[in-house]
Formats: structure tokens, sequence, C-alpha cells
């Protein structure tokens, strides 16, 4: 038993002094390790300044739900971990996602006209041209993509140069490459959040202008807005104009018989047999049964554009667009810290095992 303790003591005296020869290690190179910081913090604040500046603007709205089922019921059961989707559309709020990701929703935007400022001048293009012209990126980028347009403009050399030609009118079933791209990074970064218990929707978007992103999450929500209103009111805009023709037909049939009836009635005042009288009373009866006919079209047809209205969604604006003020990103600060962190990571690691590591390879050679 005594033995077994004096072991431990002196394992525990290895250990600490196996610990205390790392701090005296690190101590020794404390130096280094600071500059290692330095150099650190001057590379991240370089990261910091080349980053462009970011914007985020976002909005939150309640769309209205038509439920087949009380909401307490759906409240309980969402309680539960039980999703009731009691929405009788075949694109309920849980789709929001997926729809404002789509490649013609995002197409849309295209054409939207925004005005941003570049070198003390005001500038106002479509979105999908700011998107392709007007976008800052990091100096690395052009640094990195360099050798790689050497080499394709190197290639070409001995080819016949293809001119690209672009489309007059842009299709969404067939967009250029850059067109694709401009797709590409909203379906990515327009994010949307759907609190499928109360079917509160939160949208936000990241832009390098603050103007430029405010005015494109106010069209998105609007572009929502109607599109939701003309999928709920498709069905009921269809009826209506069915029954637009068919109550012009009607209201043509009724004038024509009331015509016919008031031509016969003109042309035999005065007669008195009962072959006119039995005459006039059909032509009557033909009159009045095509007014009832011309009568219930024409209700059908109020009734459809009552529906229509009624079936227009409601979105109750929780949280509107704003104009941000202040950057989102980057975070000069943050990088600083974590560049400099990992500097010093780096320079004490080399201090306690990549030194070593080195001069025992050097050594081997």
């Amino acid at each position: 038993m005594q033995e077994n303790s004096n072991n431990q003591m002196f394992i525990d005296d290895e250990q600490e002094i196996d610990i205390m020869e790392l701090v005296s290690r690190l101590w020794k190179k404390r130096m280094m390790i600071v500059k290692w910081c330095v150099v650190g913090a001057v590379i991240g604040l370089v990261v910091g300044f080349s980053i462009p500046k970011t914007y985020k603007s976002g909005v939150t709205f309640a769309p209205e739900t038509q439920q087949r089922i009380g909401s307490g019921v759906s409240s309980i059961a969402s309680m539960m971990g039980v999703n009731l989707n009691n929405s009788v559309d075949a694109i309920s709020v849980d789709m929001f996602p997926d729809v404002v990701h789509s490649t013609p929703f995002i197409f849309e935007l295209f054409d939207l006209p925004v005005t941003f400022e570049r070198k003390d001048s005001v500038i106002t293009a479509p979105l999908v041209e700011y998107m392709k012209e007007y976008q800052r990126t990091a100096w690395w980028n052009h640094v990195i993509s360099a050798p790689f347009k050497a080499l394709g403009w190197v290639m070409s050399l001995g080819q016949e140069k293809e001119e690209e030609v672009e489309p007059a009118v842009l299709e969404v079933t067939n967009l250029p490459r850059k067109e694709r791209n401009v797709v590409k990074f909203f379906a990515e970064n327009i994010n949307v959040a759907v609190d499928k218990k109360t079917g509160k929707t939160s949208m936000s978007l990241e832009l390098q202008d603050p103007l430029v992103v405010a005015a494109v999450m106010e069209a998105v929500t609007e572009n929502l807005k109607d599109y939701m209103s003309d999928y709920r009111t498709s069905k009921a805009r269809q009826d209506i104009a069915n029954l637009e023709v068919i109550c012009a037909q009607r209201k043509e049939e009724y004038y024509a018989a009331q015509q016919t009836y008031a031509d016969y009635v003109d042309a035999n005042k005065s007669v008195i047999r009962l072959s006119a009288q039995a005459e006039r009373e059909r032509l009557q009866q033909e009159m009045n049964l095509a007014y009832q006919v011309y009568s219930q079209v024409a209700t059908q047809l109020e009734g459809a554009r009552i529906q229509a209205e009624q079936a227009k969604p409601v979105f109750a604006v929780i949280d509107p667009v704003t104009v941000p003020i202040r950057k989102s990103a980057p975070s000069k600060a943050k990088i600083l810290i974590v560049f400099t962190f990992l500097a010093g990571c780096c320079a004490a690691a080399w201090a306690l095992f990549g030194e070593d590591f080195w001069k025992k390879f050097k050594s081997n050679i």
C-alpha cells in the first residue's frame, strides 16, 4: 500500500515537472510568441479592412391561414410535438422558403430599379446589373483568379475567339452564366424562417449597400404577397372569367326574348283572338325564364367576385423593412482576436513541439 502511494507521488511529481518545463519553455520563447501575435494582429487588420462591408435588412410578418380545425387543437398538438397542417392550400406557409428561393421568383427581381452611391455619384440601375457590375470583392480574389485568367488567355491564343452573345430578352428557362450566379446568390443568402406553430415568417438578406438591401427586401415581401394572392384567387378568377362569358350570353338571350315579346305586343294590341293571347303568354314566359336564368348567372358572378376578394390573403407586418444604418459584417474586432489567437497558438506549438521536431528532421537528413 505504501509502495503504491509512493509510485503515485512520483508520477504526480513527474507530471508537475513536465508541466513546469513546458511553461518554462514558453516563457523563454515569450518574445517570439509576442512577435507572432503582432504579425497575426496585422494580418487580421489587413483581412478585416479588405473584406467589403455588408448591411443586413429584414422583415417579419404573419400571414393569414385557412384552417379546418380550431386553433386551440393546433396549438395543443404543436406543444406535443405534432404538426397539424390545417391549411387547405397546396402552397402553405411552410413552403415560403421554397417559393422565395425558386428561380422564377428571384428572376422577377432582376428588373427592380435600385439606387446606390459610387464615387460621390448616385446611380440607378436594375438589380441584376448592380449584382454583376457593382459588387466589390476582396483583393485576394483577384490575386487567386489572376493565374487562371492568364492560363485561359494563353489557351485562347490558338483558338478562334467566339463572342458570347447575350440574349436580347432574358428567359427564366435559359439564363446566361452570370445571371445564374445572381440567382444562386439570392437563393443562398435570402434567409427565410417560418414558425410552424404561429405562421410568423422572418426574412433577411445581407448586401453591400444599405439602400439596395432595403429595396430588395421590400420587393421580396411584396412579390411574396402578390404570389400568394394570385395563387389563392386563381380558381376564383377562372370562375369569374367563365361566368362573365355565360352571363353575357344569357343577357343577350334575355334582351332578345324581351324585344320579341315587345314587338309582338305592339303588333297585336287590338287582336282579341285566343291564339294571339296564347302566343303572347308564351313569349312572356320565355322572357321571364330568360330573365331568371340571367339573374341567377349574374348573382353567381357577383358571388364569385366577392369570393375572389375574400380569398386574398392578409399579411400583418410585425417588423417592417428599414434601411440599415450600421454594417453587419465584417466584425474587425472578431477577426483581429481570431487571427491573434491563432498566431499565438501556432507560436506556442512551434516553441513546444515544432522546434524540436525540426531539429530532429534536419539531423536525420
